[in-house]
């Protein structure tokens, strides 16, 4: 004969939803784990390709001088309705270029869907700030992180250009048909996106992306890394998190969180 589970009570319930929670969260974590062990096949793909064969005969990889890059990235950008950019250097850069930068904004205002990821250096100076406030003000979207490592560009779901040296904003670029490798860096790009704040968050939104990295277990020094802000920033704002929920543990946090729907509204 079963055994029978004895009945829920009210009493149970923040357990069952804690319980929930955790399963969700753990399953979200394994699809990253993959994602990134699939970016990893990719990029190690990627460099056989650049390194054991001509690349110019592959019509799914190939190489291009920065001067044959821009015009191709406006041509293919202007025929897809959404594009999602990495950052190292605003001055140098895939469609970096004044005209592209032109028919970017133009491309913005007429609906096209633009989000662009930016590393910390770049905001360091007050021009580089006001170009993308000026973006901004178009309707792109922006956040920031450390976790980008290389530039590179996804054009809809047609094409990547990328560096062909990594993190290397003088080196040729690598433009990328094959749709499994399209697709990989698409992927990588969600993840940092997920994980990454906005350059300047809406009022009452700045916790989300904390919340959004407490929600996949990331410990307080990789938040820090994440978020571009010191040690005691993170754990300042977890402290007052708690307060504001008048819980005393970060489990008590979760189950205030998961209650209130900030769990479901923080950033993807």
């Amino acid at each position: 004969m079963p055994i029978m589970s004895p009945p829920s009570t009210p009493d149970d319930e923040p357990l069952r939803r804690l319980e929930q929670y955790l399963a969700e969260d753990t399953f979200r974590i394994e699809q990253g784990r993959e994602k990134l062990i699939d970016i990893g096949d990719a990029l190690m793909t990627l460099r056989a390709r650049m390194h054991n064969i001509d690349l110019g005969d592959d019509p799914g990889v190939q190489v291009l001088t920065q001067e044959m890059a821009a015009p191709m990235i406006d041509r293919i950008a202007g025929q897809v309705d959404r594009t999602d950019n990495v950052i190292l250097d605003m001055e140098v850069g895939a469609g970096r270029e004044e005209i592209n930068g032109r028919h970017e904004r133009v491309r913005a205002v007429e609906g096209q869907v633009q989000r662009t990821l930016l590393h910390p250096t770049v905001l360091r100076t007050e021009l580089a700030r006001s170009e993308l406030a000026a973006k901004r003000g178009t309707g792109q979207l922006q956040r920031v992180s450390e976790l980008v490592g290389t530039e590179f560009i996804l054009l809809g779901g047609e094409a990547v250009v990328t560096l062909s040296e990594w993190a290397h904003p003088q080196a040729p670029y690598v433009f990328i048909r094959n749709p499994a490798l399209v697709q990989c860096f698409a992927a990588w790009f969600e993840l940092m996106w997920s994980l990454s704040p906005e350059v300047e968050a809406p009022e009452g939104s700045a916790d989300d992306a904390l919340i959004r990295m407490l929600a996949l277990g990331a410990k307080d020094e990789m938040i820090a890394r994440t978020l571009h802000v010191g040690l005691r920033t993170v754990r300042r704002r977890v402290a007052a998190l708690m307060d504001q929920y008048g819980v005393g543990t970060r489990l008590q946090l979760g189950i205030a969180l998961e209650r209130d729907g900030r769990l479901a509204r923080a950033p993807r």
